[in-house]
């Protein structure tokens, strides 16, 4: 068989593979694209509402897996300090290139797991489907079309850092002392768990600890097989193209 009919049998017997390969990017691109045809050029048009799907499912797994990051805290309350509910998470992405997106998690939960040496362990659960971007049509395109967060496997992220970078002994840590941290481990969104790193600004007080983000959090999108959702996306905001790379940020309490 020829090269250029065995491409053109590929193409017509797999064309969901096909169409996977025309999209994504083999690499890291800056941005995703959408194609002409799929935009609307009326200046004065705006997307309308969204429906969001039954995110029962997805809720009560993301309680479950709190409930039981909570059990392990109440098990060994004196080695944890754990999220108040008064912090943030946040992240920007960018839009049409030129444009920036910011937007929140407002429902999560973090325990850290301290020992005589200092950190040993910073667990963290977030509930997908609590994305606050400012705009309701938005937040359920993104929800149901991108992070298809209905699915109860997909409506949360869970984090696991267990190595620390302290910058000196933590015997030595005084209250009200800020240190820049490094920790390192896993994060698991959308079903795929990649290595992580942030660097951290932590503030040691008498009743626990303040930490922000040193420098946020780059997250590729083509890292965790989003595949074609992008695209959708783009196509139900009317959006020119999408940013790969997600700036997230933290400003967390932990007592």
């Amino acid at each position: 068989m020829k090269p250029m009919t065995l491409i053109l049998s590929l193409f017509f017997l797999c064309p969901s593979l096909a169409l996977a390969q025309a999209q994504v990017p083999t690499t890291a691109a800056d941005h995703f694209h959408n194609a002409p045809e799929n935009l609307n050029t009326d200046p004065a048009f705006v997307p309308g509402e969204f429906p969001l799907g039954d995110i029962y499912a997805a809720h009560t797994a993301y309680y479950a897996k709190k409930a039981e990051l909570s059990q392990a805290v109440a098990a060994d309350s004196a080695s944890y300090a754990v999220t108040l509910g008064t912090g943030e998470v946040s992240f920007t992405v960018a839009k049409n290139e030129t444009a920036s997106v910011l937007g929140y998690f407002r429902e999560y939960l973090g325990a850290l797991k301290l020992g005589p040496n200092g950190p040993e362990r910073l667990d963290m659960v977030l509930d997908v489907n609590s994305l606050d971007t400012g705009v309701p049509g938005r937040n359920n395109r993104i929800l149901s079309l991108f992070f298809q967060s209905m699915k109860p496997d997909l409506g949360l992220v869970t984090i696991a850092f267990d190595h620390f970078e302290l910058g000196g002994a933590f015997a030595d840590w005084k209250a009200g002392e800020t240190r820049e941290v490094t920790a390192s481990g896993m994060i698991t969104l959308n079903g795929v768990q990649k290595p992580l790193a942030a660097k951290l600004s932590v503030t040691r007080s008498g009743q626990g600890w303040s930490v922000t983000s040193a420098e946020p959090v780059t997250l590729l999108i083509s890292d965790f097989n989003f595949a074609d959702r992008v695209y959708e996306l783009m196509k139900s905001c009317n959006h020119k193209a999408i940013g790969n790379a997600v700036a997230v940020k933290v400003n967390l309490e932990l007592r």
